[in-house]
């Protein structure tokens, strides 16, 4: 300590052995960990500079005003990882850092800059939120610049990577331009309640999961921190639009959500998915998010493509055309992003019109196979595999669908085509990818024998239309075929012996 008046001078040197940091990267430290601390002030009538720097980490060079003998925050920077760092354009060392006076004075606000190799962004979150509530700081500094680079950031337990973050000059708040491989775009932070995140984006992908972080600071927090940290870790309030948002490796289209944090749960305004194709809206809430989450949301998709649409979310070559509504509601146990099959309960209806199910190989779509018929023609009484061997051409699908614990029931499932009407009853388990189904076929014929009949002449062919519509088309009905469809959506197999079957067969004058 140097005192030469006005002016003193104070500098702090230590190597931190046998001292324990509980802190996030890149501060964490073990007490056998040497860790250099430099830390230099120099306080004059007006004005005191400070200099930290840890280990060459972090380097924090802050300025004061001293108004009527009290200090008033008005400037600092902190450059991460310095040790990386120009020395030539970034000076580290601290004695030049206080001989560099020039910016005391000059603009207020904060800089921040440096390179990092990863940063725990949820673990900052949280020392930054103790360290405000402890202090309760009423000063502020406004962004003046920030220049970050970070090669992988984990936030809000997802991985963000090759990371470049620029701000802009906002007064509402910390305003930055976004560029990495999952994100492209402007951001604005609100730090008001929970805070708020607006984002303006050009691309958006969904990152992945955070992996499991492993490090000594880790190491040294018991599992009762651990659920603590969890329990009051806090999700910002959102308001995103993306141009182009990936999830999955699926492009979505663009997106839209408005969302924020009410109480025990958070509210889902609006999300909504935009694409040539279709329109999906959803509205809902995440209950419970913390301690035990579940999940509620109401749905309205509009579709102009359907078989466009299952392409884009992966299920290519299942339906030609196709254009309809599906509405209904969704709830299952867990938040938004851990939709489970196993939990999904619900309704929907949907009406889809004029379009085909195609002939399907087993796969992902194999549950569609059933609905192409391609397996039962060749149990009708009459042979019309030709009409259903590259699948089922409809006019229009309709149904309504209840969904318990992962099982899919409907008793009205309906589709009518030029080749015949089907009505479907029954169940399928998703989970367990088997199913009970009751199929009806009642094959159009009767137009089709009509028309052979004009072989005889006109007059033969008109008496046998009008004969069988009088008759509300009998030999449709003598070949209508009801089965039982049982098994595994790889191999469905038909219930044999099947009354109805074997009683429309000894009925039928056609067999």
């Amino acid at each position: 300590i140097t005192i030469q008046k006005p002016s003193v001078s104070m500098t702090i040197r230590a190597d931190l052995l046998g001292l324990t940091s509980k802190l996030p990267m890149p501060l964490n430290k073990s007490a056998n960990e040497r860790m250099n601390l430099r830390i230099d002030k120099k306080q004059d009538a007006t004005s005191d500079l400070i200099v930290v720097n840890i280990g060459n980490k972090i380097i924090a060079r802050v300025t004061h005003t001293l108004v009527d003998g009290k200090p008033e925050l008005d400037h600092a920077t902190i450059r991460l990882n310095a040790e990386k760092a120009n020395t030539a354009a970034n000076p580290i060392d601290s004695a030049a850092e206080l001989n560099t006076n020039s910016e005391i004075g000059k603009s207020r606000g904060l800089q921040i800059f440096g390179n990092l190799d990863y940063l725990d962004g949820d673990a900052w979150r949280g020392v930054v939120a103790d360290f405000a509530n402890a202090t309760k700081q009423g000063s502020t500094l406004p962004i003046q610049k920030v220049a970050i680079k970070i090669n992988a950031l984990d936030i809000f337990d997802r991985r963000f990577n090759q990371l470049k973050i620029s701000n802009k000059s906002d007064k509402d708040g910390l305003h930055a331009n976004i560029q990495s491989r999952e994100v492209s775009g402007d951001l604005q932070w609100q730090s008001q309640n929970n805070g708020k995140l607006i984002a303006r984006l050009s691309n958006l992908t969904v990152p992945e999961a955070s992996p499991e972080r492993v490090s000594a600071a880790n190491a040294i927090v018991d599992s009762t921190t651990k659920d603590s940290v969890k329990l009051n870790q806090i999700y910002p309030a959102l308001d995103i639009t993306a141009d182009s948002f990936e999830y999955d490796k699926k492009k979505m289209g663009s997106l839209e959500l408005i969302a924020f944090p009410q109480d025990d749960n958070w509210s889902i305004q609006k999300f909504k998915l935009i694409n040539p194709e279709s329109t999906l809206t959803a509205d809902g809430i995440w209950n419970k998010w913390v301690r035990n989450p579940n999940t509620r949301l109401n749905i309205s998709w509009d579709i102009n493509d359907l078989g466009k649409t299952l392409k884009r979310f992966g299920h290519p070559d299942n339906i030609k055309g196709g254009e309809g509504m599906l509405t209904g509601q969704l709830n299952w146990a867990g938040s938004p992003h851990e939709f489970d099959t196993t939990a999904l309960n619900g309704n929907l209806q949907f009406e889809i019109r004029k379009g085909q199910i195609l002939k399907v190989q087993p796969g992902v779509g194999r549950l569609l196979g059933l609905l192409s018929l391609q397996s039962l023609p060749r149990r009708l009484s009459l042979d019309f595999r030709d009409l259903f061997s590259n699948g089922f051409a409809f006019d229009k699908i309709n149904a309504t669908v209840k969904i318990d614990h992962g099982v899919l029931r409907s008793d009205n499932f309906a589709m009518d085509g030029p080749a015949a009407d089907v009505t479907i009853k029954g169940e399928t388990n998703l989970q367990k990818e088997t199913q009970q189904l009751f199929i009806k076929v009642m094959p159009h014929i009767s137009d089709s024998l009509s028309l052979a009949a004009l072989a005889g002449g006109p007059l033969a062919g008109a008496v046998a239309f009008l004969a069988q519509k009088l008759l509300k088309d009998p030999l449709n009905k003598i070949a209508s075929t009801e089965y039982e469809i049982i098994g595994t959506w790889d191999n469905p197999q038909e219930v044999t012996g099947n009354k109805n079957n074997q009683e429309s067969s000894k009925d039928s004058p056609l067999n």
